[in-house]
């Protein structure tokens, strides 16, 4: 149950890494580019989070072997809902936010996206160290 726990962990620092950084992005951009650039880079990386989240909530609010059926059904649920959720924010967006930074907006979804594998690696190196301090 320990691993679970510990997947539950990362997920959570995984999401609070990707608010974080949609926050930076907007923030950077409206510092470097503008209001509009700002508001482009925070859409795109709006775009990378929510479905992520959405995701991750669908995915794992089942736990145990007794449930591996439901887990496998909400796991495929969960990347689909992400899938299509992604496609129309980015819909909605191209369609409704005018002006817009394509750039920027690309920019900020690839960088909080880049979360998905930057805070398993920092965990990792984490607990690399802290296992290598106790022997």
């Amino acid at each position: 149950m320990q691993q679970a726990g510990e997947r539950l962990r990362v997920i959570k620092l995984i999401l609070l890494g990707q608010f974080l950084a949609m926050s930076a992005v907007g923030i950077i951009g409206f510092i470097l580019g503008g209001q509009l650039t700002g508001l482009s880079a925070l859409l795109g990386g709006l775009i990378a989070w929510l479905p992520n989240t959405y995701f991750a909530l669908r995915a794992f609010r089942y736990r145990g072997a007794r449930a591996a059926q439901k887990i496998v059904r909400s796991f495929y649920a969960g990347a689909f809902g992400k899938m299509i959720l992604t496609m129309a924010m980015f819909a909605v967006v191209f369609i409704k936010v005018k002006p817009l930074s394509a750039l920027a907006l690309f920019v900020g979804f690839a960088i909080v996206q880049t979360m998905n594998w930057i805070v398993p690696i920092m965990v990792a190196l984490k607990e690399r160290r802290r296992y290598s301090r106790e022997d």
